[in-house]
C-alpha cells in the first residue's frame, strides 16, 4: 500500500512543475486556437523578444484580434500568425502576462480567450 502512495504523490509532483503548450490552447465547437513560443518555451522573459505563433483552425483571419502589451505582429499566414512577445514588467499580472484573443462572430457569441503566460525577471 505505501509504494502505491509514493508511486502517486511521485507522479503528481512530478506533473505539478511540468507545464507544457497544451496551457495555450483553446478551443471551443470547431474553432481552435493554440499559441507556441519558439524553442517550446515554457515562460517568457522580461525585456527578451520571443517569437510565437498563434495557429489557429476555421478561424476568420479578417476578424480574428490578438492583444496584450508588448506584442507585435510579424506576418499572418493562412493557418494563424507569427508574433514577437517582448514582456513589460509594469504590465504582468501576478507574474503573468495576458494575451487576449478573440474572434468576433457575426450573430452568435465571439470565439475568446485569455492566455496567461508566465514571465520570469531576468534577475531570477
Amino acid at each position: 500500500m505505501n509504494y502505491i502512495v509514493c508511486g502517486i504523490l511521485t507522479l503528481t509532483l512530478a506533473s505539478c512543475g511540468n507545464k507544457t503548450q497544451s496551457d495555450f490552447v483553446y478551443s471551443k465547437a470547431d474553432k481552435k486556437v493554440e499559441m507556441v513560443l519558439e524553442n517550446n518555451a515554457e515562460y517568457l522573459v522580461v525585456g527578451k523578444p520571443t517569437k510565437a505563433n498563434f495557429v489557429t483552425e476555421n478561424i476568420d483571419n479578417q476578424k480574428f484580434l490578438i492583444f496584450g502589451p508588448g506584442i507585435m505582429v510579424n506576418q499572418a499566414e493562412k493557418d494563424g500568425f507569427r508574433f514577437t512577445i517582448t514582456p513589460i514588467e509594469n504590465t504582468l499580472v501576478d507574474g503573468k502576462l495576458k494575451i487576449q484573443v478573440t474572434e468576433n462572430v457575426e450573430n452568435g457569441e465571439n470565439f475568446t480567450t485569455t492566455f496567461l503566460v508566465p514571465v520570469k525577471t531576468k534577475k531570477e
